[in-house]
């Protein structure tokens, strides 16, 4: 029973992660890598662990970017998954699955976009702007949103 719970879990978080995308698109098409922070830092990640030069950020694989992009809210949604019986018993945690999701995504964007930005931004040699940052919670609220939807019907 718990592996098909965490398989519902995997398979919501990537179609979060999928929906998240497509809403984080136009702002990539506008304002290019710099204007989703989170493409930019998943391209960091990406040159580091393939060793290419961090120059290489301004033209990067975007299908990599995107492919890194799904696979971390697939692992997301497991997390999400796993917690999920422990938010039930706090007080405001039976209020609603939805906002559960919702906390939970801003939580995901508070430790892996605010925390870490200055390493980001150090190791990829570029600016993450506030606005890509504003865009990215606001594809959080997508994601948080959309996993909270999904997760109770899987």
């Amino acid at each position: 029973m718990v592996s098909s719970t965490l398989l519902g879990a995997a398979f919501a978080g990537l179609v979060a992660a999928a929906v998240m995308t497509l809403f984080e698109f136009p702002f990539w098409k506008t304002w290019g890598m710099n204007g989703v922070a989170e493409w930019q830092t998943n391209w960091v990640i990406i040159s580091k662990l393939t060793r290419e030069p961090s120059n290489r950020i301004q033209s990067p694989r975007i299908s990599w970017t995107i492919a890194l992009h799904l696979w971390h809210g697939v692992a997301a949604g497991i997390v999400f998954g796993l917690l999920l019986p422990f938010l039930t018993v706090l007080p405001t945690g039976s209020i609603s699955v939805l906002l559960d999701a919702v906390v939970y995504s801003v939580a995901l964007w508070i430790i892996f976009m605010i925390a870490p930005r200055k390493a980001f931004e150090s190791a990829g040699g570029t600016p993450i702007s506030n606005c890509s940052l504003l865009v990215a919670l606001a594809s959080h609220f997508v994601y948080g949103i959309s996993l909270g939807l999904l997760v109770t019907i899987a």
